[in-house]
């Protein structure tokens, strides 16, 4: 079996084994063409075990459990986004594409019940319409629009949108929630940058989405463990 080509993939959606190049790295069908890119998805895994040994020695109560799988899909970005750099096809984009679509919607789900104390079915409404617009982007949009990033575009508004509200109601947690905004705007820059400077910079810049979306998380997650809502309702 070829594992770019996976017999499922080939007989049934040969599209999904298409070879995917979007990087300036990228310059062969190789496993090995994307070292750094592929190398620098170690920062989420590394990021999610000191995040892990952080919560195991705290008395953490309220959402606990979510915090814990939050740290499970931060991993599961670097390995699925790991993959795809390896490989190099449809099919692995979408271990790319899932696990962050994931973490952002349980993290979205996470500050909503702790920081916002929404109703289970306002949050429900809300993340419907977050992931269609998202998928929406993903489909509709040319891939050449952004260089791809356009279904990231709903993330940043709602991010950008929480850190203002956060911030407007003195929060503690507003601050650090504009810092994270502030640090994805980088990693977003970094993305658009790479095809734009392959000729003066062969490398590229992508590998800098990998390790400031690594640092993103990282204070996301630490921001969630600092500010847990003891009376959120718990779901």
């Amino acid at each position: 079996m070829d594992i770019a080509c996976p017999t499922m993939f080939a007989e049934s959606w040969p599209d999904m084994c298409r070879a995917v190049d979007h990087y300036c790295e990228r310059t062969s069908a190789a496993f090995d063409a994307e070292p750094v890119n592929a190398l620098t998805n170690l920062a989420f895994p590394i990021g999610a075990a000191i995040l892990w040994w952080r919560d195991e020695r705290r008395s953490l109560v309220a959402g606990r459990g979510l915090i814990t799988t939050l740290i499970i899909a931060m991993a599961a970005v670097g390995f699925g986004s790991l993959l795809f750099h390896v490989v190099g096809a449809r099919w692995a984009e979408w271990g790319d594409v899932v696990p962050i679509l994931a973490f952002i919607l349980l993290y979205l789900w996470f500050v909503l019940t702790h920081l916002f104390h929404w109703p289970v079915l306002a949050k429900a409404v809300f993340l419907v319409l977050f992931f269609a617009a998202t998928i929406y982007l993903e489909a509709a949009v040319p891939g050449t629009f952004l260089w791809g990033g356009a279904l990231f575009i709903p993330t940043l508004l709602s991010f950008v949108t929480i850190g203002v509200a956060l911030k407007w109601r003195a929060h503690p947690a507003g601050q650090a929630m504009l810092t994270a905004v502030l640090v994805f705007l980088c990693a977003y820059v970094f993305r658009s940058l790479d095809h734009a400077i392959c000729d003066a910079f062969p490398l590229g810049t992508h590998f800098m989405w990998h390790l400031l979306n690594a640092l993103l998380l990282f204070l996301l997650l630490r921001l969630a463990m600092r500010h847990p809502a003891a009376n959120a309702p718990a779901f």
